[in-house]
């Protein structure tokens, strides 16, 4: 019984670890059909991509081109423009050998409606920060993240972080920002009077198939797919903007089941002794009386 408890322990404390290594850099499969949201994503499309160059493709929206913008350079050289198919679009660097983040924007527009696809991606080469870029108008209805995560960094679970929503450069107040993952959670914030918004991201994460498509995990970290969207009407034209990235789970998730686990089977160790004693046999104290 001892040697079953101690066996037993050790297959549940390897066990998120081993989890973790196995799925690594993955996301669930949701890339063709994406039935967990209505509003346009900007996704990766064959793998992560060379260190100057990636594949993206835009889901949910009728855009001819993916805009990408810098974060330095020659103020002439800081957005280009690459022809969008429906096999998606093959991107660089804005400026050349400009690395840090970039900011990605596909537009679909029509007299009643400004549809806007909007996300990051990170080039490996050295750049400037981009919080210059993020303060910068791009397109009419915005959503910014106040900041982005650090290189190699990312959303999780259970973190709050600020976005601030723009419409024509200027803060909106009191605007609902809905978030919404591929896990089904769906949560609105409110930005407050400074157009900002403090989204909790829900601890939902569930591990990825093993066949799942790759994200921007990297790194050997799991990851899943997030969307925040806004709309608004302005002169009798709406505007519907979103912003997607992807997020990870809570590190001391797989920590606290690990020690809980511990404890539970250090527990039941302890009481093997007390199992193994044949009924009826008298225990210490009856043979002393």
């Amino acid at each position: 019984m001892q040697r079953y408890s101690l066996l037993l322990l050790a297959s549940l404390l390897a066990g998120p670890v081993a989890a973790q290594h196995e799925h690594g850099g993955t996301t669930p499969a949701a890339a063709t059909a994406h039935p967990w949201t209505r509003m346009p994503l900007l996704l990766p499309a064959g793998g992560r991509g060379e260190r100057a160059a990636a594949q993206v493709k835009a889901v949910g929206i009728a855009a001819e081109a993916l805009s990408v913008h810098a974060p330095g350079g020659p103020p002439d050289a800081r957005q280009r423009n690459f022809p969008l198919t429906a096999e998606g679009a093959k991107i660089a660097s804005a400026a050349p050998s400009v690395g840090n983040y970039h900011w990605l924007v596909a537009r679909e527009a029509s007299p009643e409606l400004v549809k806007v696809a909007s996300s990051v991606w990170y080039f490996g080469n050295p750049g400037p920060s981009p919080r210059a870029l993020l303060g910068e108008p791009k397109h009419e209805l915005e959503i910014v993240p106040d900041p982005l995560p650090r290189e190699h960094g990312s959303y999780r679970e259970s973190e709050k972080w600020r976005f601030v929503v723009r419409l024509h450069g200027q803060p909106l107040a009191k605007q609902p920002l809905t978030l919404e993952t591929e896990f089904g959670t769906r949560t609105t914030f409110f930005t407050d009077s400074a157009g900002v918004a403090t989204v909790l991201f829900p601890r939902d994460f569930r591990p990825p198939p093993a066949d799942a498509e790759g994200g921007r995990g990297g790194h050997g970290r799991p990851s899943a797919k997030f969307v925040l969207s806004t709309e608004t009407d302005q002169g009798g034209q709406r505007f519907l903007t979103a912003f997607n990235l992807t997020y990870g789970p809570d590190p001391e998730r797989g920590r606290s089941l690990a020690w809980g686990a511990a404890f539970c089977l250090a527990g039941m160790v302890a009481a093997t002794p007390l199992l193994r004693r044949r009924p009826g046999q008298p225990g210490k104290e009856s043979r002393d009386a």
